[in-house]
């Protein structure tokens, strides 16, 4: 039997969706969960919709990330730098 404990919707950039690029931004604005490689060339690009237990295989250290509250963000200089979370009156 699967595990549904993760099974939730994330929304997500093409380099994500495609894994081309790490997730290096990760943001639960309004509560909704954004995972993004942080780069900017995204202009006219509609996000994609991916199940969050998919990128928590991806990228075990997401982990590290589940209680993030509502509104806050958490970003990282790439796949190996520690996860940085950012509360909203600071960004």
């Amino acid at each position: 039997m699967r595990n549904n404990k993760f099974e939730f919707p994330a929304f997500v950039c093409s380099h994500i969706f495609n894994n081309t690029r790490p997730i290096l931004f990760v943001s639960r604005e309004d509560g909704d969960w954004q995972f993004l490689c942080g780069g900017v060339d995204h202009v006219g690009e509609r996000p994609k919709v991916i199940g969050i237990n998919h990128l928590l295989e991806r990228d075990p250290s997401l982990h590290q990330l589940l209680d993030l509250p509502e509104d806050w963000v958490a970003e990282r200089t790439g796949i190996e730098a520690p996860w940085v979370r950012i509360p909203p009156e600071e960004r």
